[in-house]
C-alpha cells in the first residue's frame, strides 16, 4: 500500500491519501473524506496503529471503490503533495553504498583520509527543512556547487531504544524517496573541522515524498532500485545490494539514541553526485530551472524544481 499525504483546494489541512496508479495515472483516494470507516484519518495515526491500522485502510479502499465518489478521488495533478511525514527527527547515512564511499575518497583524499566503516556514521536533517514532491527548493545566492543525492528513507514505526536487528526490522513502517541536497562548499568546509550541518540544512534541502510504500509490499529491500535524472540526464543508478549497512542495521544502531514513531533514517547516495565527476563537476551542479527526479522503481518518483 501506498499512503501520502496531501491538501486539496480549500482544504487547507493534512489529508491521508491512498495512492492509486494503474499505470496509465496517479490518484489519491482521500481517506479523510470517507464516510463511515474507522481507518485512520491521518499518516501519524496509520503508523500509531500499525497492521491493524492497515487492514482498516484497505478495507476503506476496497469500500470506496465500489461506492467510486468523485468527490473521495483526486488527481495527482489538483493536489499539493506534502512531506509523507510531519516534521520529524531525520538521521541521514553518509558514505553508506559502497561505489560513492570509493568516488568520494577518490574525489576527496582529504575529507576521505582515515574514513572507517566499522560502524553507520551520519548527520542530521532539520525537520523543517524537509519539503515534499513538486517542492521549488531555492539555491543560496553564496552556493554555486549545490549538489543532488537520490536515497531510500526508512520509516520508523514505534518507538525504539536499543533495539536489535530484528526488532529494528518489525519496526520498520515503510520506505519513501530522499533527494539529500547539499552545499558542497560549505560542506566541505565543514569537514575540515571534522564536522557537517550548514551544508545539507539550508531551507528545502531534504526532499521527501512523495508516498510511503508500506513496509509489508517489501520482502527484500535490497532489491530496491534507485536513480536521479537532472532534466532528463540520469546521473545515479544503483540498487540497495551495494549499501555498506542495511536498512534494519541503522535503524538498530540508532535507536541507541531512541528513535520515535515517524522518524526518519536514510540510506546514503550511490555514486554518480556531481562533485565527484571528472574533469570538471561544475556543469554538473544544480542550478536555478533545472528539474530533478529521484526515483525507486516500487515507489514512485519525487519531482524538485530549483529556483
Amino acid at each position: 500500500m501506498k499512503l501520502a499525504r496531501f491538501t486539496s483546494g480549500s482544504r487547507a489541512h493534512e489529508r491521508l491519501g491512498v495512492v492509486l496508479d494503474d499505470g496509465s495515472s496517479t490518484r489519491l483516494l482521500d481517506v479523510s473524506a470517507l464516510p463511515g470507516h474507522d481507518a485512520p484519518r491521518t499518516m501519524m495515526g496509520a503508523i500509531h496503529a500499525g497492521p491493524a491500522g492497515l487492514d482498516a485502510l484497505r478495507q476503506a479502499q476496497e469500500r470506496a471503490e465500489r461506492g467510486a465518489d468523485p468527490a473521495w478521488f483526486h488527481g495527482e495533478d489538483d493536489v499539493t503533495w506534502l512531506t509523507p511525514v510531519p516534521p520529524r527527527s531525520c538521521i541521514a547515512a553518509g558514505r553508506n553504498f559502497g561505489a560513492h564511499r570509493l568516488e568520494s575518497i577518490r574525489g576527496n583524499p582529504e575529507a576521505g583520509a582515515g574514513f572507517q566503516i566499522d560502524f553507520p556514521t551520519g548527520f542530521i536533517k532539520l525537520g523543517r527543512n524537509l519539503v515534499g514532491h513538486r517542492a521549488q527548493v531555492e539555491r543560496p545566492d553564496d552556493v554555486e556547487q549545490m549538489d543532488y543525492e537520490a536515497e531510500v528513507a526508512v520509516i520508523v514505526g514505534r518507538d525504539l531504544l536499543n533495539a536489535t536487528r530484528g526488532q529494528a526490522k518489525q519496526a520498520i513502517f515503510g520506505y519513501t524517496i530522499m533527494n539529500d541536497l547539499s552545499a558542497r562548499e560549505w560542506q566541505f568546509a565543514e569537514m575540515r573541522n571534522l564536522l557537517v550541518m550548514m551544508g545539507k540544512n539550508f531551507p528545502g534541502f531534504g526532499p521527501l515524498g512523495p508516498c510511503i510504500l508500506t513496509a509489508d509490499e517489501v520482502p527484500d529491500p535490497t532489491a530496491l532500485r534507485l536513480w536521479l535524472k537532472v532534466n532528463g540526464e540520469l546521473r545515479q543508478q544503483s540498487d540497495c545490494t551495494d549499501l555498506i549497512f542495511q536498512f534494519d542495521e541503522l535503524v538498530a544502531f540508532w535507536s541507541r539514541v531512541g528513535l520515535e514513531a515517524g522518524d526518519i533514517i536514510s540510506s546514503g547516495t550511490p555514486d554518480g553526485v556531481a562533485v565527484h565527476r571528472k574533469p570538471d563537476p561544475r556543469p554538473y551542479f544544480l542550478k536555478p530551472g533545472d528539474i530533478v527526479h529521484a526515483g525507486v522503481d516500487q515507489i514512485g518518483v519525487l519531482e524538485t524544481r530549483i529556483i
